[in-house]
Protein backbone atom coordinates (compact mmCIF):
# COMPACT_ATOMS: atom_id res chain seq x y z
CA UNK A 1 0.00 0.00 0.00
CA UNK A 2 0.99 3.21 -0.84
CA UNK A 3 2.31 5.43 2.40
CA UNK A 4 0.55 8.66 2.93
CA UNK A 5 1.85 10.76 5.22
CA UNK A 6 -1.39 12.03 6.69
CA UNK A 7 -1.58 8.48 8.11
CA UNK A 8 1.76 7.97 8.80
CA UNK A 9 0.62 11.02 11.40
CA UNK A 10 -2.38 10.14 12.57
CA UNK A 11 -1.00 7.19 13.60
CA UNK A 12 2.11 8.43 15.23
CA UNK A 13 0.69 11.43 16.63
CA UNK A 14 -2.08 9.43 18.59
CA UNK A 15 0.29 6.80 19.57
CA UNK A 16 2.12 9.25 21.47
CA UNK A 17 -0.80 11.10 22.84
CA UNK A 18 -2.71 7.87 23.95
CA UNK A 19 0.14 6.49 25.10
CA UNK A 20 0.91 9.22 27.76
CA UNK A 21 -3.19 9.55 28.70
CA UNK A 22 -3.09 6.04 29.40
CA UNK A 23 0.05 6.54 31.66
CA UNK A 24 -1.34 9.70 33.37
CA UNK A 25 -5.00 7.71 33.93
CA UNK A 26 -2.84 5.21 35.35
CA UNK A 27 -1.12 7.53 37.08
CA UNK A 28 -4.37 9.37 38.40
CA UNK A 29 -6.29 5.36 39.44
CA UNK A 30 -3.53 4.46 41.42
CA UNK A 31 -4.29 7.68 43.75
CA UNK A 32 -1.21 9.71 43.19
CA UNK A 33 -1.42 13.35 43.75
CA UNK A 34 2.30 14.69 43.50
CA UNK A 35 2.39 17.33 41.55
CA UNK A 36 -1.04 17.14 40.20
CA UNK A 37 -1.48 20.87 38.80
CA UNK A 38 1.99 20.70 36.86
CA UNK A 39 2.38 16.87 36.03
CA UNK A 40 -0.75 15.49 35.16
CA UNK A 41 -1.97 18.92 33.61
CA UNK A 42 0.77 19.38 31.47
CA UNK A 43 0.28 16.00 30.35
CA UNK A 44 -3.12 16.13 29.30
CA UNK A 45 -2.59 19.08 27.25
CA UNK A 46 0.19 17.43 25.30
CA UNK A 47 -2.32 14.94 24.98
CA UNK A 48 -4.73 17.28 23.47
CA UNK A 49 -2.46 18.75 21.25
CA UNK A 50 -1.12 15.85 20.17
CA UNK A 51 -4.52 14.12 19.26
CA UNK A 52 -5.93 17.30 17.87
CA UNK A 53 -2.82 17.42 15.12
CA UNK A 54 -3.48 13.90 14.36
CA UNK A 55 -7.34 13.67 13.93
CA UNK A 56 -6.54 16.65 11.42
CA UNK A 57 -4.03 15.13 9.75
CA UNK A 58 -6.61 12.43 8.99
CA UNK A 59 -8.77 14.50 7.74
CA UNK A 60 -6.94 16.04 5.37
CA UNK A 61 -6.67 11.98 4.14
CA UNK A 62 -10.21 12.01 3.12
CA UNK A 63 -11.42 12.91 -0.33
CA UNK A 64 -14.41 14.84 0.26
CA UNK A 65 -13.55 16.45 3.88
CA UNK A 66 -17.18 17.99 4.23
CA UNK A 67 -18.66 14.86 4.40
CA UNK A 68 -16.64 13.79 7.71
CA UNK A 69 -19.09 13.41 9.69
CA UNK A 70 -20.67 10.44 7.74
CA UNK A 71 -17.94 8.51 8.74
CA UNK A 72 -19.24 8.55 12.50
CA UNK A 73 -22.58 6.72 11.36
CA UNK A 74 -21.11 3.99 10.13
CA UNK A 75 -20.22 2.73 14.01
CA UNK A 76 -21.98 -0.86 13.66
CA UNK A 77 -19.98 -2.34 11.38
CA UNK A 78 -17.13 0.38 10.71
CA UNK A 79 -13.60 0.57 12.44
CA UNK A 80 -12.87 3.70 11.31
CA UNK A 81 -16.12 5.00 12.50
CA UNK A 82 -15.71 3.58 16.33
CA UNK A 83 -12.04 5.19 16.12
CA UNK A 84 -13.80 8.55 15.32
CA UNK A 85 -16.23 8.67 18.07
CA UNK A 86 -14.12 6.69 20.60
CA UNK A 87 -11.48 9.81 19.92
CA UNK A 88 -13.82 12.52 20.53
CA UNK A 89 -15.63 10.76 23.20
CA UNK A 90 -12.26 10.75 24.32
CA UNK A 91 -11.99 14.41 24.87
CA UNK A 92 -14.81 14.94 27.45
CA UNK A 93 -12.66 12.09 29.44
CA UNK A 94 -10.12 13.91 29.57
CA UNK A 95 -11.16 17.48 30.44
CA UNK A 96 -13.44 15.86 33.17
CA UNK A 97 -9.97 13.98 34.67
CA UNK A 98 -8.36 17.21 34.31
CA UNK A 99 -10.61 18.91 36.03
CA UNK A 100 -10.99 16.48 38.85
CA UNK A 101 -7.18 16.30 39.50
CA UNK A 102 -6.76 19.45 39.80
CA UNK A 103 -10.13 19.88 42.49
CA UNK A 104 -9.22 16.84 44.55
CA UNK A 105 -5.70 15.00 43.46
CA UNK A 106 -6.21 11.03 45.01
CA UNK A 107 -9.86 11.03 46.04
CA UNK A 108 -11.94 8.56 44.46
CA UNK A 109 -13.91 10.04 41.67
CA UNK A 110 -11.02 10.94 40.32
CA UNK A 111 -9.47 7.61 40.54
CA UNK A 112 -12.07 6.74 38.71
CA UNK A 113 -11.77 8.91 36.12
CA UNK A 114 -8.03 8.33 35.80
CA UNK A 115 -9.21 4.57 35.15
CA UNK A 116 -11.81 5.50 32.65
CA UNK A 117 -9.13 8.26 30.97
CA UNK A 118 -6.40 5.57 30.36
CA UNK A 119 -9.94 2.84 29.07
CA UNK A 120 -10.77 5.31 26.71
CA UNK A 121 -7.10 5.55 25.38
CA UNK A 122 -6.55 2.30 24.56
CA UNK A 123 -9.65 1.82 23.04
CA UNK A 124 -9.08 4.52 20.61
CA UNK A 125 -5.93 3.00 20.24
CA UNK A 126 -7.47 -0.54 19.29
CA UNK A 127 -9.97 0.73 17.07
CA UNK A 128 -7.05 2.24 14.55
CA UNK A 129 -5.20 -1.13 15.07
CA UNK A 130 -8.35 -2.72 13.78
CA UNK A 131 -8.92 -0.74 10.97
CA UNK A 132 -5.94 -2.24 9.31
CA UNK A 133 -6.33 -5.42 11.10
CA UNK A 134 -9.92 -6.62 10.07
CA UNK A 135 -8.87 -6.10 6.56
CA UNK A 136 -8.93 -9.94 4.88
CA UNK A 137 -7.44 -8.67 1.77
CA UNK A 138 -3.90 -7.63 3.06
CA UNK A 139 -2.20 -10.52 4.96
CA UNK A 140 0.66 -8.20 6.45
CA UNK A 141 -2.29 -6.52 8.60
CA UNK A 142 -4.77 -9.05 8.96
CA UNK A 143 -3.15 -11.36 11.62
CA UNK A 144 -2.79 -11.60 15.18
CA UNK A 145 0.55 -9.08 15.51
CA UNK A 146 -1.42 -6.13 14.36
CA UNK A 147 -3.70 -4.77 17.07
CA UNK A 148 -1.29 -5.93 20.01
CA UNK A 149 1.54 -4.05 18.36
CA UNK A 150 -0.38 -1.14 17.87
CA UNK A 151 -1.15 -1.10 21.73
CA UNK A 152 2.56 -1.93 22.49
CA UNK A 153 4.23 0.77 20.59
CA UNK A 154 1.38 3.59 22.02
CA UNK A 155 2.14 2.13 25.89
CA UNK A 156 6.30 2.79 24.67
CA UNK A 157 5.81 5.90 22.71
CA UNK A 158 3.61 7.45 25.81
CA UNK A 159 6.36 6.31 28.22
CA UNK A 160 9.18 8.17 26.61
CA UNK A 161 7.41 11.32 26.76
CA UNK A 162 5.84 10.72 30.51
CA UNK A 163 9.84 10.53 31.09
CA UNK A 164 10.81 13.38 29.35
CA UNK A 165 7.87 15.89 30.69
CA UNK A 166 8.61 13.94 34.34
CA UNK A 167 12.62 14.84 34.27
CA UNK A 168 11.40 18.53 33.35
CA UNK A 169 9.01 18.47 36.42
CA UNK A 170 10.91 17.19 39.01
CA UNK A 171 14.53 16.72 37.40
CA UNK A 172 14.71 13.20 37.62
CA UNK A 173 12.67 10.77 35.04
CA UNK A 174 12.14 8.02 38.13
CA UNK A 175 9.75 5.17 37.42
CA UNK A 176 8.63 6.51 34.36
CA UNK A 177 12.02 6.07 32.71
CA UNK A 178 11.86 1.93 33.72
CA UNK A 179 8.33 1.91 31.94
CA UNK A 180 9.45 3.42 28.91
CA UNK A 181 12.90 1.21 29.00
CA UNK A 182 10.92 -2.04 29.40
CA UNK A 183 8.36 -0.69 26.63
CA UNK A 184 10.91 -0.02 24.51
CA UNK A 185 12.45 -3.75 24.77
CA UNK A 186 8.77 -5.29 24.56
CA UNK A 187 8.14 -3.35 20.96
CA UNK A 188 11.50 -4.41 20.08
CA UNK A 189 10.25 -7.99 20.75
CA UNK A 190 7.43 -7.41 18.96
CA UNK A 191 8.29 -6.14 16.10
CA UNK A 192 10.83 -8.66 15.47
CA UNK A 193 8.02 -11.20 15.45
CA UNK A 194 5.53 -9.10 13.49
CA UNK A 195 8.41 -9.36 10.59
CA UNK A 196 8.61 -12.74 10.97
CA UNK A 197 5.30 -14.21 11.13
CA UNK A 198 4.93 -11.70 7.80
CA UNK A 199 7.92 -13.08 6.13
CA UNK A 200 7.27 -16.53 6.54
CA UNK A 201 3.92 -16.31 5.85
CA UNK A 202 2.83 -17.76 2.78
CA UNK A 203 0.56 -16.04 -0.09
CA UNK A 204 -3.33 -15.59 0.47
CA UNK A 205 -3.96 -16.47 -3.02
CA UNK A 206 -2.41 -17.52 -6.38
CA UNK A 207 -3.20 -16.89 -9.77
CA UNK A 208 -4.33 -20.42 -10.24
CA UNK A 209 -6.76 -20.36 -6.87
CA UNK A 210 -7.92 -17.44 -8.04
CA UNK A 211 -9.34 -18.36 -11.85
CA UNK A 212 -10.20 -22.12 -9.59
CA UNK A 213 -7.22 -24.19 -10.35
CA UNK A 214 -5.56 -26.78 -8.67
CA UNK A 215 -3.79 -24.89 -5.55
CA UNK A 216 -0.21 -26.37 -7.12
CA UNK A 217 -1.17 -24.82 -10.91
CA UNK A 218 0.88 -22.34 -12.91
CA UNK A 219 -0.76 -20.17 -13.88
CA UNK A 220 0.05 -16.94 -15.93
CA UNK A 221 -1.33 -13.84 -18.26
CA UNK A 222 -1.02 -13.93 -21.04
CA UNK A 223 -1.18 -10.14 -21.27
CA UNK A 224 -1.33 -7.55 -18.72
CA UNK A 225 -4.49 -5.92 -17.82
CA UNK A 226 -3.03 -2.47 -18.53
CA UNK A 227 -0.09 -0.76 -20.46
CA UNK A 228 0.45 2.14 -17.66
CA UNK A 229 0.10 2.53 -14.03
CA UNK A 230 -3.24 2.91 -12.41
CA UNK A 231 -4.79 3.63 -9.19
CA UNK A 232 -4.74 0.08 -8.17
CA UNK A 233 -0.90 -0.77 -8.83
CA UNK A 234 -0.36 3.21 -7.23
CA UNK A 235 -1.99 2.80 -3.89
CA UNK A 236 -2.53 -1.52 -3.37
CA UNK A 237 0.75 -2.51 -5.20
CA UNK A 238 3.25 0.13 -3.99
CA UNK A 239 6.61 -1.95 -4.11
CA UNK A 240 9.77 -1.38 -2.14
CA UNK A 241 13.10 -2.63 -3.12
CA UNK A 242 13.99 -5.64 -0.65
CA UNK A 243 17.46 -4.41 -0.61
CA UNK A 244 15.74 -0.90 0.63
CA UNK A 245 13.33 -2.58 3.14
CA UNK A 246 16.34 -4.69 4.99
CA UNK A 247 17.71 -1.17 5.53
CA UNK A 248 14.82 0.39 6.58
CA UNK A 249 13.57 -2.33 9.14
CA UNK A 250 17.86 -1.66 10.75
CA UNK A 251 16.93 1.43 11.00
CA UNK A 252 13.68 1.21 12.28
CA UNK A 253 14.97 -1.40 14.98
CA UNK A 254 18.07 0.96 16.11
CA UNK A 255 15.93 4.22 16.31
CA UNK A 256 12.93 3.30 17.13
CA UNK A 257 13.51 0.59 19.81
CA UNK A 258 17.33 -0.05 20.65
CA UNK A 259 18.80 3.61 21.32
CA UNK A 260 15.21 4.77 23.76
CA UNK A 261 16.02 1.47 25.37
CA UNK A 262 19.17 2.49 25.86
CA UNK A 263 18.49 6.37 26.70
CA UNK A 264 15.71 5.13 28.91
CA UNK A 265 18.10 2.78 31.18
CA UNK A 266 20.87 5.32 31.57
CA UNK A 267 17.60 8.21 32.48
CA UNK A 268 16.44 5.57 34.94
CA UNK A 269 20.52 5.46 36.39
CA UNK A 270 20.62 9.55 36.91
CA UNK A 271 22.42 9.84 33.59
CA UNK A 272 21.64 13.42 31.87
CA UNK A 273 18.40 12.33 32.31
CA UNK A 274 16.72 15.59 30.66
CA UNK A 275 19.02 15.08 27.83
CA UNK A 276 18.85 10.78 27.73
CA UNK A 277 14.70 11.54 27.65
CA UNK A 278 14.98 14.09 25.06
CA UNK A 279 16.75 12.01 23.05
CA UNK A 280 14.83 8.83 23.71
CA UNK A 281 11.63 11.20 22.02
CA UNK A 282 13.10 12.11 19.34
CA UNK A 283 14.43 8.71 18.26
CA UNK A 284 11.49 7.08 19.31
CA UNK A 285 9.26 9.49 17.14
CA UNK A 286 11.79 8.99 13.92
CA UNK A 287 12.17 5.20 14.41
CA UNK A 288 8.63 4.92 14.55
CA UNK A 289 7.72 6.84 11.61
CA UNK A 290 9.68 4.55 9.46
CA UNK A 291 8.43 1.61 11.23
CA UNK A 292 4.93 2.60 10.42
CA UNK A 293 5.89 3.74 6.68
CA UNK A 294 7.22 -0.08 6.48
CA UNK A 295 4.13 -1.03 7.71
CA UNK A 296 2.05 0.24 4.67
CA UNK A 297 4.48 0.14 2.32
CA UNK A 298 5.30 -3.42 2.81
CA UNK A 299 1.58 -4.62 2.80
CA UNK A 300 0.31 -5.52 -0.65
CA UNK A 301 -3.74 -5.89 -1.54
CA UNK A 302 -4.65 -8.92 -3.00
CA UNK A 303 -5.90 -7.45 -6.26
CA UNK A 304 -2.55 -6.59 -7.33
CA UNK A 305 -2.35 -10.37 -7.91
CA UNK A 306 -3.85 -9.59 -11.15
CA UNK A 307 -0.86 -7.52 -12.52
CA UNK A 308 1.85 -10.15 -11.68
CA UNK A 309 2.98 -8.84 -8.49
CA UNK A 310 3.69 -10.77 -5.70
CA UNK A 311 1.22 -10.66 -2.38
Amino acid sequence: MKPAASILLLTTLTGFAYGLLAWLGLYGAAGASESADTLVLAGIGIVLALATLGLIASALHLGRKERAWRAMSQWRSSWLSREGLAALLTYPIVLGYAWAQYRAAGSLGTRLLGGIAALAALSTVYCTAMIYASLKPIRQWHNPHTAPDYLIYALFSGATLLALLRTIVFGTAGIAAVLAAFGALCALVAKLAYWRHVDAQGPLATLASAIGLPKDTTARPLDAPHFSENFILREMGFQIARRHARKLRRIALALGFGLPLLLSVLASLGVLPLLSTSLAVACAALGLLTERWLFFAQATHVAALYYGRRI
